[in-house]
Parts: C-alpha cells; structure tokens; sequence
C-alpha cells in the first residue's frame, strides 16, 4: 500500500498522546466537473483523513482534516470529554475483497473532451422543442483512492471511479431534477438521460384532466427506487426511525423483498471496505414484507452479538446497493391490462420519524402505456400502508443509480390519502 509510513506514523502518534487504539482513513482524489457543453472541464484534487481514536476506558474521538496531524490532534482532544463505551474499539481482523467489485473504470484515463460534450450536447438539444428550459446542466467525474489502516495490525486498499451527469429543467414553476450516476463512463455515455427529461418535461406540461373514480396507482421505476432509497435509510439501530421498533413485524405485503448489496459487482455503492475497514455483507432488510435485518456499525455488533455490516461511510450508517425483487409478469403485460391509472412522477420526502409522506406531488392520468394528462395532488400516506398496497411488482428491473427497482402497482385504496391540490 503506497503511504503506509505516513498512516502507521499517524497511529503511533496517537498511541504517544493516549490512545490505546486508533484507526485512521486516507482519501485522495482527482476530480473534473464540466458545466455545459462549450465549457472546459475544471480539474481539482484533494486529500483528507478520518482519525478515530479509542481511550481505554472506550471514550471515542473522530475528526476529519485535510492533514493527517491535525484529525489526530482533534480527535485525541474530542475523546478526552466523551463518554465511556464498553463497546467501543477497533474492528476485529477481517479480511476485505481487493480488485474484484468492477469499481474502477479502466476507461478513466481515455474519457476525452469530445465524449464529455457529447454527453452534454445530447442533453441540451432534448429540451430545444418543449415548453421547458434547462436552467442546470453538469458533468462530473472522479477517481478516489482510499487507504485504511489500524493499530490492530490490519490495513486495506481501494480504487475507485464515478461518473455523473445531472440536470435542473423549468418548466413554469415546476423544477425537474434528473440524475445518472454510475461506476462506468459508458452507463452514463448510453442511458438516455436527455429523451428521458424531456419525457418528463412535456408530460409534466400536459393540461390537467381530473381522476374520475377510484384508479390504481403505478409507482415507475425511477419513483419506486427513490422511495425504496430513503426507506432503507430507516433501517439503523439507535436512529429514532419508525422503523425501529417494527423488527420481525410485517412492514409491506409478502410481494416486497429488499436487499442491501455492498458487494455487488458494478455497483454505484460498492466498497472493498467501509470507513471502519469491515468489508461489507448482504443484508436483507425487508423478507417478504417483514422487517429483517438492520445495518450495524462495529459498535452497535458487539451490543447484539452480531457482525457488523459494513455500512458506516462518514459518521453514521448509510444503505449501498439496494435489490428489490422483482415479479413474474412484465411490465408491458401488466399495464395492458390495467387500463387507466395514477402515476406520480416523484413521491414526497419521507419522515423517517413518522413514517410518512406528505407533500404536493405532479400525478399522471394514464391510459395503459400513455400519459394523458398532469394534475397536482396532494398526497397523505403512512408509507407501511402505501406498502401493503402494492398489488403487484413488474418482472422488468431498472437500475436508478444504487437502486435496482421494477414498476410498482399498487390498488385504488392508497387514493384515499390522495386529493386534488
């Protein structure tokens, strides 16, 4: 591992202040963000360190800075008025994966100037014949080494890209946010970013025809992997969610069936290791409908008796590759027959305190395969019962950046928490 000297004197140093253990992450990265198709890419680099450091009594301090002496300093300085946790110390020897999660690109370096503005061009010219302006369009790539290591003897070493185009669309007053991110230039370079915008946009334009009766509801793809996202997030022991106290207890209907997949080859949140140098295992957060399984952090394992998961980026536990399994039956088969439904083009945020959705929302009215019309409704929905309404899932699967999600049908009983805004 290049730099081992400069870690492993860091750990001594922090052993000579008091620590009787300490870890210590090294970031570097060489970034470029690209800001329409005639600008020129802006190149930037950095370095930044995450130094934990574990007192005897398990007092635990954490610091970032972008120089190795000064997360240590801070960090001895923080562990010095924290409280004492039985629990807390360094994590056991495990050994992480190296080279083999397809996390690095191999085109990094043969990405060229006219491949980035293409990618931009594309986007601009989706949007010249709608009612919809491009109000933020951006390119950005990065390569990121990180560096682990511990005074328990362990270190680990990774490589890793991500490439992202992301977009802002007016249209009147509506905002329409889009993203495409991906480990690999040619996801990004082959998705349709720009069609699927300006999809989007001119539907979000059509004039508004209101629901007559109850309809099913169809949560598309993109939609589904947003709600499944900020849904795992909830998954954490010790966070307050709703979701907390639901262990063992069914959460959605036996159709839903949500794992988290660290490992996963390609995959956008894929890591050899986690900020706390356990290597990353799957964990089924939802079995069919029941909640399962929680992410743990080396800390909250021992007090369960468990083996941590390998979620801990920063200072808190965060989902990585997230799997919904999907259906028997395809989406095209299943619209065909539904006829009329509901399809909102994005979902509220949700309260992971309350375990709800609440919010003003675009709602298309849709006649199997086409979009007809675009209401604005006002949505009230405890996202367990949102859940247990789901009828059906597609057997089709989309990846929407780190979440691999079908389309979602869902009965006309969630319309009850629905009405015009």
């Amino acid at each position: 591992m290049e730099g081992r000297g400069e870690l492993a004197s860091l750990l001594e140093s922090a052993r000579a202040a008091g620590a009787r253990a300490a870890e210590v992450v090294r970031s570097e990265w060489v970034a470029g963000e690209q800001r329409g198709a005639r600008q020129r890419l802006e190149e930037s680099r950095g370095r930044a360190y995450r130094v934990r450091v574990y007192r005897a009594d398990g007092a635990t301090g954490e610091a970032d800075a972008s120089d190795g002496p000064t997360a240590v300093r801070t960090a001895i300085d923080r562990a010095g008025v924290a409280p004492a946790d039985p629990h807390a110390g360094p994590v056991e020897r495990m050994l992480a994966r190296s080279g083999a999660l397809g996390v690095d690109d191999r085109r990094w370096s043969g990405v060229e100037a006219e491949d980035r503005s293409e990618l931009l061009h594309l986007a601009e010219r989706a949007l010249e014949r709608t009612r919809g302006t491009l109000a933020e369009l951006c390119y950005r790539q990065e390569r990121r080494r990180r560096c682990w290591m511990s005074t328990r003897g362990m270190e680990a070493e990774e490589h890793a890209t991500t490439f992202r185009l992301s977009a802002l669309a007016r249209l009147d007053a509506l905002d329409v946010a889009q993203v495409l991110e991906s480990r690999h230039f040619s996801d990004v370079a082959s998705l349709p970013f720009g069609p699927e915008l300006r999809r989007r946009v001119e539907a979000l334009g059509l004039p508004g025809q209101a629901p007559t009766g109850p309809l099913p509801w169809v949560l598309e793809p993109r939609v589904f992997a947003g709600l499944v996202r900020e849904l795992a997030a909830c998954f954490t022991p010790a966070s307050g969610s709703f979701v907390e106290l639901r262990h063992g207890e069914p959460l959605a209907g036996s159709a839903l069936h949500v794992t988290d997949d660290a490992g996963l080859y390609g995959g956008l949140r894929s890591r050899s290791f986690d900020d706390r140098g356990v290597p990353p295992i799957a964990v089924t957060l939802l079995k069919e409908g029941v909640v399962h399984g929680f992410y743990h952090s080396p800390e909250s394992a021992r007090r369960h008796g468990l083996r941590p998961t390998g979620h801990v980026w920063g200072e808190v536990l965060r989902p990585s590759n997230l799997v919904v399994r999907p259906g028997a039956r395809t989406r095209n088969v299943i619209l065909g027959e539904l006829g009329a439904y509901l399809a909102p083009d994005r979902l509220p945020p949700l309260d992971p305190a309350t375990g709800r959705l609440r919010g003003v929302v675009p709602v298309f009215l849709c006649d199997r395969h086409e979009r007809r019309s675009c209401v604005r409704m006002q949505v009230d929905w405890a996202v367990d019962a949102l859940l247990r309404a789901i009828d059906e899932l597609a057997a089709d699967q989309e990846r929407n950046d780190d979440v691999d999600a079908p389309t979602a049908v869902l009965n006309a009983a969630v319309g009850e928490g629905a009405a015009l805004a």
